[in-house]
């Protein structure tokens, strides 16, 4: 072979093997820079989140996302409700007892939940939300009396029947609120359904809220023997101010009044 016919076989083995690793080369890069934006990408993803868990998710003008109805994400109606001295004798802050029941069974008996925190009312000037016991915008009460009553108890039949709608009449509009709380069925130690509430509602029919507390919550305020058991109730503290076991006498009427001037 000629010396011009071997430079010639030199120059193009030299020229395949560049080639071969300008190829390499440039597959290795690629793979490189694919490896180095996946990275970052996975950097400005991590530090995105880590931002969202802090700052939360915003639309718009800056207003929180809503949450889906029925995810959870509903007002608590708890919200402020004292915790500080809770207890069950006069003095004490009344527990926030979750009741199922009627906010105005005179207008509907489609169960609700109600909360002691609906009538929470610190200013003692407050407006309702439009949840739980009231309607929206509706002024919040300055009394709450809670009466305590079972569908075998005689005189807790003649309170309903004979005592709450006068009073009721009369206070309500000062801003005081009933919220009747139906513990025992007609059987002693028989926690009350819905259907006792309904039909109770029915024969002492009212406007102020009614519920069933299945869980005897109210039990550990009183000595079941006591029914019916009426509680009055300073919603700006939510205080227990007076307990009396049995028909209440003029004296607890009085001490309603004395909160709502």
């Amino acid at each position: 072979m000629s010396r011009s016919a071997c430079d010639a076989r030199a120059r193009m083995q030299f020229a395949d093997r560049f080639t071969a690793r300008c190829v390499k080369f440039a597959d290795c890069f690629a793979a490189r820079c694919i490896s180095s934006a996946a990275r970052r990408a996975a950097d400005v993803t991590a530090s995105l989140m880590a931002l969202l868990l802090v700052v939360g998710c915003e639309v718009g003008n800056g207003e929180p996302i809503a949450p889906a109805p029925g995810s959870g994400g509903e007002r608590d109606t708890s919200e402020g409700y004292p915790t500080v001295n809770v207890g069950t004798s006069v003095g004490n802050v009344i527990a926030d007892f979750s009741f199922e029941g009627f906010a105005d069974p005179s207008a509907s008996h489609d169960s609700v939940e109600i909360r002691l925190a609906d009538f929470y009312n610190p200013t003692g000037s407050g407006a309702a939300t439009g949840m739980g016991a009231f309607a929206a915008a509706a002024v919040l009460p300055k009394a709450l009396v809670v009466n305590v009553s079972a569908v075998w108890c005689a005189p807790c039949k003649d309170e309903a029947k004979n005592v709450f709608p006068q009073k009721w009449s009369a206070l309500h509009p000062r801003g005081m609120e009933i919220l009747l709380v139906l513990a025992d069925s007609g059987e002693v130690g028989d926690p009350a359904t819905l259907e006792d509430l309904d039909a109770w509602t029915s024969a002492f029919p009212g406007s102020y809220p009614a519920v069933i507390d299945p869980s005897y919550q109210m039990g550990a305020l009183f000595d079941a023997s006591q029914f019916p058991a009426n509680f009055i109730i300073d919603t700006r503290t939510m205080e227990i101010v007076e307990f009396v076991g049995g028909k209440p006498p003029e004296s607890f009427w009085q001490k309603v009044e004395s909160l709502l001037d």
